[in-house]
């Protein structure tokens, strides 16, 4: 008999394989006479190099450890292409950054890269929701999926009614309306929300009240609100106020919180005059990060963009219109020309910017403030260069395309959504079989977030199925004790720099999802019914 194999074993996780080799079975080769044969020079004198230059920033330049990492795999790749369109953006008076200064991108993207292992930490694995997985999925893999024709939810849904129209029809009227007063007394429970999910909202927004600043903003240090704040996990971006102002309003807007309407609308206006004060005028629109001491990202520009927008939506204040045309303008002129956004003007995109970058522009466009159609397209053409397995996995960058991941899958899927892809589609339809499968993760928020309103927008017994894990999760593990009353600890892979702020802002997002937005492919279900109740 031959002796064994040193790859003894194998096992799978999602669309991964990995080989797991004996403790006792060394690595590396063993030094002989063969080794100069191994490694090429210029093998080891790269290798050498790499080390050197790593050690070198990091204890000459105290360079981040991944930072240093990327820009030696960049040698190899080449650099950057340069701002599309052949637009000439002058951004003086913006902070922008030269590529020295990346290391602060990296370290303000922490709460919101994904980065998270292929392995599941799924909450229905651990949860008494067990049975709500169907037992006829769970040898299906999306690649199977949208190769083969499958039951789709959308042939088991009611027919609309004579007269009611489609989500196509209707996608360009009042996406808000769910967040009045009647709009959600009819929403709450026909989507899945409970009196104890509502309860928990209001619990949150009272957090978010009490640690607004005196100048109406919010910061991710929540501790500089009061002295008297004995709240844990405050975040490290005490420097990005408008980033954590826009998320804090978000959450205020999506309970139907504005400054015109409810019992928040002082808290709201200050916070919208906070943002409409710090942006800074560009030769193309307005950028909202280039005054703040802070590292400047597109993620803050889409954020403050989507509660600008929201805010104007809801309200019709003519106030608003011109730095939300100003926010929209200058994230058309800022548009690299493969079809995304990073960190800085110029920079080939990432998932994760994109998504919220498009989510800011639909909510101008459902404010009726124009958009161009050719960002929309290339928003497209961003994602086709992420996606794989036919559009149902998305990866970070296109250079990872071949490593989707769970946070990325979810952030892609719903910008499909909202770019108009029907329920039809064979990778929406494999893609949402992945969240099913893979069920709400415990330790990740960012992921939640975006998978929820996938599968809220996608309805039947999915979203049920979901939503019965997601809702009563938030619910038992916001705290109830305390100043920290109202909020959740950081339960997030990317949270610590966001900390507990970013952290409750995101599930109150989350538990707002009823309303907060119309469902895109339900509406036949729930148009009809909400507008009488006007």
């Amino acid at each position: 008999m031959s002796a064994p194999s040193p790859i003894t074993r194998s096992r799978t996780a999602g669309h991964l394989r990995f080989i797991e080799i004996d403790a006792d079975i060394s690595i590396l080769p063993r030094r002989s006479g063969s080794w100069k044969h191994a490694i090429s020079a210029a093998g080891i004198s790269f290798f050498l190099h790499a080390v050197l230059l790593t050690i070198l920033g990091m204890l000459v330049f105290g360079l981040p450890e991944r930072f240093l990492l990327d820009s030696i795999l960049s040698l190899t790749i080449g650099k950057e292409e340069p701002l599309g369109d052949g637009l000439d953006i002058d951004l003086s008076g913006v902070d922008v950054p030269s590529d020295d200064a990346s290391p602060a991108a990296d370290e303000f993207i922490a709460p919101f890269v994904d980065t998270e292992l292929p392995l599941s930490s799924s909450l229905v694995e651990e949860s008494d929701q067990r049975e709500l997985r169907r037992p006829d999925r769970a040898s299906v893999t999306p690649a199977e999926a949208s190769a083969a024709p499958t039951k789709s939810t959308a042939t088991t849904r009611p027919t609309p009614a004579k007269g009611a129209k489609t989500s196509e029809e209707g996608k360009h009227e009042d996406h808000f309306v769910g967040r009045t007063v009647s709009g959600k007394a009819a929403l709450i429970k026909r989507m899945g929300g409970t009196d104890a999910s509502e309860a928990a909202v209001a619990r949150g927004l009272v957090w978010l009240k009490n640690h607004q600043l005196p100048n109406g903003s919010w910061n991710f240090d929540h501790s500089l609100a009061s002295p008297q704040c004995d709240c844990t996990m405050p975040g490290r971006l005490a420097n990005n106020p408008n980033g954590a102002t826009a998320m804090a309003l978000m959450a205020f807007l999506g309970a139907g919180q504005t400054h015109l309407d409810g019992q928040y609308q002082s808290e709201v206006r200050q916070g919208l005059d906070f943002l409409m004060s710090n942006g800074t005028p560009a030769a193309k629109g307005i950028c909202y990060y280039g005054n703040l001491a802070g590292p400047p990202t597109f993620y803050t520009q889409g954020l403050v963009t989507i509660a600008l927008s929201e805010a104007f939506a809801m309200t019709h204040d003519i106030n608003l219109r011109p730095s939300v045309t100003g926010a929209i303008d200058f994230l058309a002129a800022t548009q690299h020309q493969g079809g995304g956004w990073r960190y800085f003007p110029g920079q080939p995109g990432d998932t994760s910017v994109v998504a919220w970058d498009l989510m800011a522009l639909k909510s101008a466009q459902f404010s009726r403030i124009p958009v161009p159609p050719k960002v929309f397209q290339g928003v497209d053409r961003f994602l086709g260069s992420v996606g794989s397995v036919r559009g149902s996995r998305y990866a970070y960058t296109p250079e990872r395309k071949n490593t989707p991941t769970p946070s990325m899958t979810a952030a892609g899927l719903l910008c499909r959504m909202y770019l108009d892809w029907s329920e039809t589609s064979p990778g929406l339809r494999a893609g949402v079989l992945f969240l099913d499968e893979h069920g709400p993760d415990r330790f990740d928020m960012y992921f939640n977030y975006y998978a929820t309103q996938v599968m809220h927008h996608w309805g039947g017994e999915e979203w049920d199925r979901w939503n019965n894990v997601m809702r009563e999760h938030l619910i038992r593990t916001q705290l109830r004790q305390g100043h920290a009353t109202g909020s959740w600890d950081i339960a997030d892979r990317h949270g610590n720099m966001g900390g507990r702020l970013y952290m409750t802002t995101l599930a109150l997002l989350t538990l707002e999802v009823y309303y907060r937005h119309l469902p895109l492919y339900q509406r036949d279900r729930i148009e009809m019914p909400l507008l009488e109740t006007k």
